[in-house]
């Protein structure tokens, strides 16, 4: 998977949000809010090949099995392909 345009993550308060910029920004005129664990799997989307692999990943970070996280990583990195954050390859 790769990421598509060009966003920043930030913490504010208790919130994530992903904040486009430069000509992302001009494409798509919003914010988007995430929880901790979007925002952790966005994270992981740098340099991860793979959702078992993020699942894994994620799994490990709370202390769950990844088959458990498995479906909700799905949801998350389709969810991320439907406002074109993210592209298969």
């Amino acid at each position: 998977m790769t990421r598509k345009g060009d966003f920043v993550l930030r913490q504010i308060a208790d919130e994530y949000v992903l904040i486009p910029y430069g000509a992302t920004a001009e494409k798509m005129n919003q914010v988007l809010t995430l929880s901790e664990t979007a925002a952790f799997i966005y994270e992981q989307t740098g340099d991860a090949v793979s959702a078992k692999e993020i699942a894994k990943r994620l799994g490990k970070a709370y202390n769950m099995p990844a088959e458990e996280v498995q479906e909700d990583v799905n949801a998350v990195l389709e969810t991320f392909r439907n406002y074109g954050i993210l592209e298969r390859v």
